[in-house]
């Protein structure tokens, strides 16, 4: 009797989070798609993407990174002792963060007004410095928004947080419409005075429910408060260091790469930016939804020393992850282009600009599986309470990085697609470090070589099949991008929604009926597993029971 709350409890917070995320992830793509369509791929768009990179260099560290999951199960133990002493921890890492987060925002705006005033620069760099004058305010309510989330999931409170990078993305997107007729280079400036308005936005929509929270369960009164961090303090910052590491290289690497890119091509950064949006997209819908449910299960079963679990466990997620991964990198390669079309085609978004960003969006999707596969391999090493390991294996695979950007882009004078490639080939050499350290767990992957190969065969087939009919009626713009020239991509919409439709269907089809005739099952599965028709699906549920 206990059991069916329980489980409807979670159904309901499961659909105020997708809900919330829903609305968020439409308006950050709407937003993504009024800038294309109001701004194209001018220069001065790159230098703002530049400038908001750098200002979001934190962002991830703290109020997206290893202390949301740090703080939440430190909160946790201490409120099973004292109500009011989690409460007082929680206050107490706000008023420090508050503190570090201005004491850094005054030295980067003096940094750049001494700049401005003794330094002789030129006039991109100045350009990007005044954007980044103005963005980097926005770090600290982005920081404070991290923690209420983390504070507010602890209550049960789960669609407010979800909700509130929609207040942000509403904000860009009108000062983007409003902006869309003047020159670009002021416009820059005034939109990026806006987005730090709509950071505030968005941390002051869940600033209400977090005082709430506080103010009902907080059953002591404060009696005093000193500026000495408490152990509570220190054993967070202890816990969440090593990742805060890891995650802070791969944030300096990403702003790096949009350096280089800036270098390789003044519109480069741009081209990034959108391809980047949709292979993360694709990396949250598949690939961390491949390895996130077993993720939990997997560190339960390490800790409690179940060997056979974990290996079971260990293997499952690592054949779901290949069996969605490959296909879907080959997804990427047949329908990157027609998508780029279809979402940026229009407006001040030239057919060039289309090209560059499609071949930025397959160099990356070149990562797809090695980025799956280090969030699994990762997940063993935290179980036992490794942190160190993934740590050095991220920071070596930025220096390779940054060795192979310096390499593509100054001696051989490749363009933005070479920083995507880049960060491929990190990605690949990330996973190859984990997987060799792993062997000390004795798990295996359980997927052989012969179902492997059978796999890409399968996907490579289908990507040429929908090459060739993309040839056949649509002028092949993929042919024409593999042969480094400027595809052809219309500017109608029914035009780029047939083109995108008809090539996805060759796809789907494709895969679906050489995985038959080649007897891939498990790719069959899939295809059921995912399904929209009820009945599918049940089948499915049938044959499992």
């Amino acid at each position: 009797m206990k059991i069916a709350p329980l489980f409807q409890n979670l159904a309901l917070h499961s659909r105020r989070v997708f809900s919330g995320l829903l609305l968020s992830r439409v308006s950050g793509f709407g937003r993504d798609l009024v800038m294309a369509l109001a701004f194209g791929d001018h220069p001065s768009v790159a230098a703002f993407m530049v400038a908001f990179r750098f200002s979001n260099l934190l962002r991830r560290l703290v109020a997206e990174g290893p202390i949301q999951v740090a703080f939440i199960p430190h909160f946790e133990e201490l409120r099973l002792k004292s109500q009011s002493k989690a409460l007082f921890f929680f206050c107490k890492l706000v008023f420090l963060l508050t503190l570090v987060l201005l004491s850094v925002i005054f030295l980067v705006e003096g940094g750049i007004s001494y700049s401005f005033a003794f330094i002789s620069l030129s006039g991109e760099t100045k350009e990007i410095l005044l954007l980044t004058k103005w963005l980097f305010p926005a770090i600290l309510f982005i920081c404070l928004y991290g923690l209420n989330t983390a504070l507010l999931h602890c209550y049960d409170v789960f669609f407010i947080p979800s909700f509130a990078p929609f207040i942000c993305n509403i904000i860009w997107i009108g000062a983007a419409l409003a902006l869309r007729k003047g020159a670009v280079e002021p416009a820059m400036v005034s939109l990026a005075k806006c987005v730090t308005w709509g950071f505030f936005g968005q941390w002051l929509f869940t600033l209400p429910p977090t005082v709430q929270s506080i103010y009902f369960n907080l059953q002591e009164k404060i009696k005093g408060f000193n500026f000495k961090l408490s152990e509570e303090v220190q054993g967070l910052l202890k816990s969440f260091s090593l990742g805060a590491i890891g995650v802070g290289a791969v944030q300096i690497n990403s702003f790096i790469d949009s350096l280089f890119a800036r270098y390789a091509d003044v519109r480069g950064p741009i081209y990034l930016w959108y391809s980047i949006r949709l292979e993360q997209l694709a990396l949250a819908i598949f690939g961390i939804a491949c390895v996130s449910s077993v993720v939990p299960r997997l560190s339960r079963a390490i800790k409690g020393n179940d060997q056979e679990g974990a290996q079971s466990l260990f293997s499952f997620s690592y054949q779901r992850t290949l069996l969605i991964m490959i296909p879907c990198t080959f997804a990427i390669l047949s329908l990157g282009a027609p998508s780029i079309n279809f979402i940026y085609g229009r407006g001040n978004f030239s057919p060039f600009a289309v090209s560059e960003t499609s071949l930025c969006l397959w160099a990356y999707g070149l990562g797809l599986l090695p980025n799956t596969m280090v969030i699994l391999y990762s997940a063993l090493f935290y179980a036992k309470g490794d942190f160190k390991t993934p740590t050095l294996a991220s920071i070596f695979s930025v220096l390779i990085n940054i060795c192979l950007n310096s390499l593509f882009v100054f001696v051989f004078q490749m363009g933005a697609i070479s920083i995507a490639i880049t960060t491929s080939l990190s990605s690949w050499a990330n996973m190859w470090i984990l997987q060799k350290l792993e062997r000390g767990f004795f798990f295996k992957g359980g997927y052989s070589r012969k179902k492997m190969a059978a796999l890409c065969l399968v996907s490579f087939s289908s990507f040429l099949l929908t090459c060739f009919a993309d040839q056949f009626f649509f002028k092949g713009a993929n042919l024409a991008l593999f042969m480094q020239k400027e595809g052809f991509f219309p500017r109608t919409l029914s035009s780029q929604v047939i083109i995108l439709l008809v090539e996805a269907f060759v796809f789907s089809v494709s895969l679906a009926g050489l995985s038959f005739l080649l007897k891939q099952r498990e790719v069959l599965e899939l295809f059921r597993f995912f399904s929209p028709f009820p009945l599918l699906r049940k089948k499915r549920e049938l044959k499992e029971q």
